[in-house]
């Protein structure tokens, strides 16, 4: 009896020690359109949400930038963040940005390269506005997802170059920060909505907005402490279908999609950390808003304000920032709380 007593002490004082490291989640405050969705069925009913076609148009964009760092939106979505001297080798897809058919908007941001020369090759000075030989091309590239993606299968649509002033200077030669959106048309077989039925979250009661934010990124963070795989499925599950119709993704891809959600679950020593140091930045004409970080370091720049260190499968200390993007439906009140993004 003694030795049953004891390892029942011993179970009970094990199992109360596992229970102090759960955290209640709060699910009124990170509400989701997808009560349905589970861990078990996340996978096929995203696959059933996919629809194929004859012709399958996917769309790139290719960078090239000298003497900047940049950030590109497409729709006012933000797709990519370069903050590095080298330029990507590949061109970059941007189909899950284009909602429908017809007429879109590409905005990129340059900034100064600050310390990154000195970074690279050990000398220099840091540089903190645009230069006379600032420059960024980009151009807009069509292919058929159906087919075999070839260089020689590359159309073009549109090719941007920055403006240079009559000197042949940079146009914005000397200033900290430079914007420039240009046009083109895109047709897609496909229709998302996205963010489009979202309320204009930057007329709204921007302390309460702030608060619920704040509120949905900390209770977000206790997911991965109490790895509840169903919650993540549902709140991402409408981001997710966007991206699954809009790539016209294969059964192959969205299970390992599942697998990376998972594999999150999995990482070693895994510590949430507080939501600080952050601002509120709007994309999708204000219908969407992020708390990013106040930091210019890699990898931290422009990244979420919810941080997760964890140690990898190299047992290097390691962070992991999901991209938390909010917004609020239409007829839906802020005092209840905000919805990721579709």
């Amino acid at each position: 009896m003694k030795k049953l007593f004891l390892l029942i002490g011993v179970l009970i004082f094990v199992f109360a020690c596992g229970q102090e490291k759960k955290q209640s989640t709060n699910t009124n405050t990170m509400n989701t359109q997808y009560p349905e969705i589970n861990a078990n069925n996340f996978e096929q009913r995203l696959y059933n949400s996919i629809k194929y076609y004859d012709k399958q148009p996917m769309y790139y964009i290719r960078i090239n930038k000298i003497n900047c760092v940049v950030e590109i939106l497409i729709n006012d979505y933000r797709m990519y963040r370069d903050y590095e001297l080298s330029n990507y080798a590949t061109p970059l897809e941007i189909n899950d940005a284009i909602l429908k058919s017809g007429e879109q908007k590409l905005t990129y941001r340059l900034y100064p390269v600050g310390d990154l020369i000195k970074e690279e090759y050990g000398e220099g000075d840091t540089v903190t506005t645009l230069t006379n030989n600032t420059a960024v091309s980009i151009s807009i590239i069509k292919m058929d997802n159906n087919g075999e993606k070839r260089l020689e299968d590359e159309e073009v649509i549109i090719k941007h170059t920055s403006l240079n002033d009559s000197k042949g200077n940079f146009i914005a030669s000397g200033k900290p920060y430079y914007e420039f959106t240009f046009s083109f048309n895109a047709y897609v077989p496909y229709e998302n909505e996205g963010w489009t039925k979202g309320q204009d979250l930057t007329k709204l009661d921007q302390k309460l907005l702030e608060q619920k934010a704040v509120e949905f990124y900390r209770e977000y963070g206790k997911i991965y402490n109490n790895k509840d795989l169903t919650l993540l499925a549902q709140l991402n599950f409408g981001e997710e279908k966007r991206n699954a119709i809009s790539l016209y993704k294969r059964k192959a891809d969205i299970n390992k999609l599942w697998e990376e959600y998972r594999d999150d679950f999995n990482k070693k020593n895994i510590k949430v950390l507080p939501i600080e140091n952050y601002r509120i930045v709007f994309f999708g004409n204000g219908k969407i808003a992020f708390l990013q970080l106040n930091s210019m370091e890699y990898p931290y720049r422009g990244s979420g304000a919810l941080r997760i260190d964890y140690v990898n499968k190299r047992n290097n200390e390691a962070v992991f920032m999901p991209g938390i993007y909010l917004y609020l439906p239409e007829g839906k009140k802020l005092e209840d709380g905000l919805y990721m993004i579709n």
